[in-house]
């Protein structure tokens, strides 16, 4: 099983993080994704900052155009493939003061970093 362990706020890394999964998903790869920290606010405060405006800029006009999947769009393919997990960090919540009730419906549970690390084969930390 392969970790995608999301602590960047950044919504182009954590959409790049889920291309990945999605990716794995799709090769027959299980494979689960565990949001940290500013991962979980940019996702559940529908925070939208890749670093700078230009850089923001282009990925809006790439969402307009078709171009580029929302990241939503992109979670629910790879869960289409049956293989992905989306884990999110309890103590983050807990930190951020984010209740169960306000993340999204493609968040299969709420878990622990031990957890990962402990099943993973390999672990990537974005």
């Amino acid at each position: 099983m392969i970790s995608i362990i999301i602590h960047s706020g950044e919504w182009d890394r954590i959409y790049h993080a889920f291309s990945i999964a999605s990716t794995y998903s799709a090769l027959d790869k299980k494979v689960k994704v565990f949001l940290t920290y500013w991962a979980i606010e940019t996702i559940v405060r529908g925070k939208f900052d890749c670093g700078s405006e230009e850089k923001n800029e282009k990925i809006r006009k790439g969402m307009e155009e078709g171009k580029i999947k929302t990241l939503d769009e992109m979670i629910k393919l790879g869960k289409e493939f049956g293989n992905l997990e989306i884990i999110i960090c309890s103590g983050s919540m807990e930190v951020l003061g984010i209740k169960e009730e306000e993340l999204p419906d493609w968040v299969d549970r709420v878990g622990g970093l031990a957890e990962q690390l402990m099943e993973a084969e390999k672990v990537i930390f974005v």
